[in-house]
């Protein structure tokens, strides 16, 4: 089986373990979770029938709730400390953690025990402990990964021993602790465990879990992926990866990229959100075997309703009939949520190694897509991957959207050091997976920006997936190249508005971005997670365009 029974090898799973065992916890199931969750005061019960609820032992009659939070809808990354950045403050850290742990053990307190992972390759066994108050996100949790209970338990009967401990988790959202305003996430990785304080967000629940999972897979010679993956056709796979917003869900789950595939290229979804590539087998899987998407796009009365379990963080209203229907479009607030069935689309729970990789990135330098040559250039862009942040996804200052941010391989949930994700990509880019870079925001220099469409988007991932674009070495940027023969491909106007110049402006300010790169990834080094040799080809890029400079 996939997990294995250890002692203990911390303090820190030992504190988060043993309040898994006190009188006030009870274990639970799917039913008493939803029975819970539609008394629980501030649930919403709308009319809106659950998709396919026999499946989870639920009443046919189930219906899809809605929890909304207050002020906080989105994640606070500020509140994680992880154990092995800890220093000095670790028994500082530990107080905290066990007097949090006694208060929690007075509440009367529910055991959730479930499934990470949807295929025998990569299953986990989970556990998530909350307070009985707690049900609905319980119940989302159960949802977003899979309830202990068949078929999913047949499954894990059959998969490969990983020698890893079970994810434990440990979910507190009445804490508080005027050190910690903004609550407080404790994350020992190389024990399976977290612990997390005073954040109600239902977010923090799915990636503080999703994370141990990564950490899990890498050390299991795989790759944390925070993308998307698709087949069309008899093609390898592709997969894109980029921070909510850059379209890495939009993408993904196209299943016709705007019109531009034809009948013999059907859309094969493996996830859009969460995977792995296991290097040893040359094939990747998903995590999760649900979606949790935002529901801005979501429009009243979309069909897509039909294939949700729960929503997030979205209004409802009543008609005239007593019917109780939801309002998405990020009406209410912004980073409206839904856990939903891949059953929305033709999906699958295994695929190849993906032949290519694409860093979605939001980056105004570059143009709407660029192949990359240099081997260590693969790795270095996507450790450097820039990009903005969602507004509403992440509970950050409003002053940092629209900001450039870099975000290293777009994972902003990674608890594992980021040297071990840039081996483990430089693995899979030896191994003859090949890599892109597809700018989905807008290309120019700040005060002059072209816009770039998702439908051009979609288009040039038609034609990337087709081979049909002729590459040309971009002499700006050493081991990057562009298409030769976009005007062909994608319009008149598409090397007008968006080949790279000689224009002073504008290498001015790809060389600048070039060392928003660098002095990241160098600061990094510093801090002992990054190599000289990852940055070394960005510095031998901009040498040269210091000498394109130096001549015009």
């Amino acid at each position: 089986m996939a997990s294995v029974h250890k002692v203990p090898g911390s303090p820190w799973r030992a504190i988060i373990e043993s309040a898994m065992y006190a009188n006030s916890v009870r274990k639970t199931n799917m039913r008493e979770l939803y029975e819970y969750s539609i008394r629980q005061p501030e649930v919403i019960v709308t009319t809106e029938p659950m998709y396919k609820p026999e499946v989870y032992g639920l009443p046919a009659d189930a219906k899809v709730l809605v929890s909304n939070d207050g002020v906080i809808v989105g994640r606070t990354a500020k509140a994680r400390r992880l154990v092995r950045e800890m220093g000095a403050e670790k028994d500082k850290y530990m107080t905290i953690l066990r007097e949090a742990v006694y208060q929690f053990n007075k509440k009367e307190t529910f055991l959730m025990e479930g499934i990470v992972g949807v295929h025998p390759d990569f299953m986990l066994r989970a556990q998530l402990v909350s307070q009985r108050t707690d049900a609905k996100n319980m119940l989302d949790w159960a949802f977003n990964f899979a309830p202990w209970m068949a078929p999913w338990t047949d499954t894990y009967e059959k998969s490969r021993n990983l020698d890893e401990q079970d994810i434990m988790v440990m979910a507190d959202s009445d804490w508080s602790h005027p050190d910690f305003p903004d609550g407080l996430i404790i994350v020992d990785e190389m024990q399976n465990c977290i612990a997390i304080l005073g954040l109600r967000y239902f977010g923090e629940r799915k990636k503080g879990t999703l994370t141990l999972a990564w950490a899990i897979g890498v050390r299991q010679n795989m790759v944390a992926c925070h993308g998307g993956i698709k087949k069309i056709g008899n093609n390898l796979p592709v997969a894109v990866f980029g921070l909510s917003g850059s379209g890495k869900s939009s993408i993904t789950n196209s299943h016709d990229h705007d019109g531009t595939l034809n009948a013999d290229e059907p859309v094969t979804v493996i996830h859009d959100d969460a995977f792995l590539i296991d290097l040893n087998s040359n094939f990747s899987v998903p995590i999760e075997p649900s979606l949790f998407d935002k529901t801005d796009a979501v429009a009243y009365e979309d069909p897509i309703i039909k294939y949700f379990y729960t929503a997030q963080n979205v209004g409802v209203t009543r008609l005239p009939d007593g019917q109780i229907k939801l309002v998405c479009e990020d009406i209410r607030n912004r980073n409206g949520r839904c856990i939903k069935t891949r059953d929305m689309f033709n999906h699958t729970d295994y695929c190849e190694k993906p032949g290519k990789v694409i860093w979605l990135q939001k980056d105004p330098s570059l143009p709407p897509v660029c192949k990359i040559k240099n081997p260590w250039l693969k790795v270095s862009m996507g450790a450097s991957l820039s990009t903005m942040r969602a507004k509403g996804v992440e509970n950050v200052d409003s002053r940092e959207f629209g900001k450039l941010v870099i975000e290293p391989f777009a994972n902003p949930f990674r608890v594992h050091p980021l040297m071990w994700d840039c081996q483990q990509f430089n693995k899979l880019f030896l191994s003859g997976t090949e890599c892109y870079i597809m700018n989905t925001h807008a290309f120019g220099t700040p005060d002059e920006l072209t816009d770039i469409p998702k439908s051009l988007s979609l288009k040039i991932m038609t034609e990337l997936i087709r081979g049909t674009i002729e590459w040309k070495e971009w002499k700006a940027f050493q081991g990057l190249m562009i298409p030769k023969n976009g005007k062909e491909l994608f319009g008149a106007d598409f090397e007008k508005k968006y080949k790279p110049s000689r224009d002073r402006r504008y290498l001015s300010y790809l060389r600048e971005r070039m060392q928003d790169r660098i002095t990241f990834l160098t600061n990094k080094r510093e801090a002992k997670d990054m190599d000289s040799v990852i940055i070394d080809p960005i510095v031998a890029a901009r040498t040269i365009i210091d000498k394109i400079l130096s001549e015009i």
